[in-house]
C-alpha cells in the first residue's frame, strides 16, 4: 500500500511520541487522507457497484483503513478511447478535461485500468499498447500505481490471445497489481461448469457469481492475501432495461446518496437504487475465493 505524508503528523508526534502513540498518529493520517482508487472502465466495471463494493472489502481488511472509490468512463468502450482528443465521458470526467489531466491533478493512490481481452487481441492494438504505457507513466508521476483489470467473458480463442497480450503489457510496464478476472472465469468454467457467472439472459456483464469472483481477484491483487474473510453477501443490480423506472425514481427521492453514487449520471443512479443484497452459498463462496487466489498467484509469478 502506498504511504502518503500526513501534514498533521508532526504536531501529533511531538505530543504523543513519549507515550508511544504511533498507532494513533497513523489513524489520524488515514482519517484525513483516505486511499483513493480511480476505476477506468465501462459497464463490466460499474455493474453491481463493483468498485464501491471492492473498496468496502479493502477498507475492512487489515491492509487498508479508509478507501474512497471513483469512476470514470463510458459504456461499451475501452480506456484507450478515453485518451482520444474530444472524448466525452458518461461519468467521472468533466467536459473539456482530459483523463491525463484528471489523473495528474487529482492524484489517486491506485488507478484500475480495464484491459479488455478482445480489444487487446484485435487486428491492431497499437493504440491500446501505447496508451497503456502513457497511462502507467502518468499514474506513477502523480504518485500512484496502475492496477490491471483483466476483463473478458467470452470463450472464443481470441480471448486467450488477449489475456496473454495483457500479461505481456503488464510485464513490460512493471505492473505488479494484476486482477486476473478473465483467467479466473476460464478456470471456473473448466472446473465448475454448473456455476453460472452471468445473470442470464444477460451474457455481456458479470452476474452475481461473476462479480463476486472478480471482487475476490481484486482483493488478492490489492492485498496479496487470500480473500478468506470477505463477506459472502454482495449487492446486485436488476438486469439492464428490466426494472421499474418509476419505482426507481421514487426510491431515489428517499435516498441520501453517498459520494460514489452522487457522482453517477442519473440513469446509473436509477438502476443502482434498485439493487438488493444477495447471499452466496458458503461452499460456492469458498470455492470462488480459493480459485481467485490460486489464479492470482499463478499470474503474479508470471509477472516477475
Amino acid at each position: 500500500m502506498i504511504q502518503r505524508h500526513c501534514p498533521k503528523a508532526t504536531s501529533i508526534l511531538a505530543t504523543f511520541l513519549v507515550l508511544g502513540c504511533m498507532n494513533f498518529i497513523q489513524s489520524v493520517c488515514y482519517a484525513n487522507e483516505p486511499i483513493k482508487i480511480l476505476w477506468l472502465g465501462s459497464s463490466s466495471t460499474y455493474v453491481h457497484d463493483m468498485p464501491q463494493q471492492a473498496g468496502h472489502w479493502l477498507a475492512e481488511s487489515e491492509h487498508f483503513d479508509t478507501v474512497s472509490t471513483f469512476l470514470t468512463g463510458k459504456s461499451g468502450t475501452g480506456f484507450h478511447e478515453y485518451m482520444r482528443k474530444g472524448f466525452k465521458a458518461q461519468y467521472g470526467l468533466e467536459l473539456g478535461r482530459t483523463l491525463v489531466d484528471k489523473i495528474s491533478r487529482d492524484r489517486f493512490d491506485y488507478v484500475v485500468i480495464q484491459q479488455i481481452t478482445y480489444f487487446m487481441a484485435d487486428s491492431d492494438s497499437t493504440e491500446i499498447i501505447n496508451d497503456t504505457e502513457t497511462l502507467c507513466k502518468t499514474i506513477r508521476q502523480a504518485g500512484g500505481e496502475p492496477v490491471f483489470y483483466e476483463m473478458g467473458w467470452r470463450t472464443e480463442p481470441l480471448n486467450e490471445t488477449g489475456r496473454q497480450m495483457i500479461l505481456r503489457e503488464a510485464r513490460k510496464n512493471s505492473v505488479t497489481l494484476y486482477a486476473p478476472c478473465s483467467s479466473a472465469w476460464t478456470r471456473v468454467r473448466q472446473e465448475r461448469p454448473d456455476l453460472e457467472l452471468f445473470n442470464l439472459p444477460d451474457t455481456d456483464h458479470p452476474g452475481t457469481l461473476g462479480t463476486y469472483l472478480n471482487m475476490c481477484c481484486f482483493y488478492a491483487a490489492f492485498t496479496g492475501k487470500p480473500p478468506q474473510n470477505v463477506s459472502q453477501t454482495i449487492f446486485r443490480w436488476p438486469l439492464f432495461g428490466r426494472f421499474d423506472k418509476d419505482l426507481a425514481r421514487k426510491r431515489l427521492e428517499t435516498l441520501t446518496l453517498d459520494p460514489y453514487h452522487a457522482a453517477m449520471p442519473g440513469w446509473m443512479q436509477l438502476i443502482s437504487s434498485m439493487r438488493w443484497q444477495e447471499s452466496i452459498d458458503p461452499e460456492i463462496a469458498e470455492y470462488l475465493q480459493n480459485t481467485a487466489f490460486a489464479v492470482y498467484q499463478e499470474k503474479s509469478s508470471q509477472l516477475k
